[in-house]
């Protein structure tokens, strides 16, 4: 897949992510304590990915796209196990380094997932 789709996802979820956030944080900032902002937030971004792409397929930024991720050997959806694997890899810390190395990235390489064009 085009790099440049996988930079204009990015950008457009973690825009989502940051609204999400910011509106979450504000309705609630009289229930969530300062120090679980940062759990918070590291729980929702895990939320946004894995839910989006288990649900859909996409999150809103391969919605604008019209990417998705699918099986690598299928094609078909990906499977529960794959998508909780790329969440977690993209969750890691230096993990765009891995675009140096691949242009797939580490999340796709280890889930056996791939982003399609359709």
């Amino acid at each position: 897949m085009n790099f440049k789709y996988r930079i204009v996802n990015f950008l457009v979820d973690i825009s989502a992510f940051l609204v999400f956030s910011i509106v979450i944080l504000w309705v609630f900032k009289g229930v969530i304590e300062k120090e679980s902002v940062r759990n918070f937030l590291i729980g929702f971004y895990f939320f946004y990915y894995f839910t989006s792409e288990l649900v859909f397929g996409q999150t809103l930024g391969k919605m604008l796209t019209k990417t998705k991720v699918v099986d690598k050997r299928t094609g078909e959806k990906a499977k529960a196990y794959q998508i909780l694997i790329r969440t977690f890899l993209r969750g890691l810390p230096f993990y765009f380094l891995s675009y140096f190395i691949t242009e797939k990235g580490l999340h796709d390489h280890f889930s056996q997932t791939i982003l399609i064009k359709f």
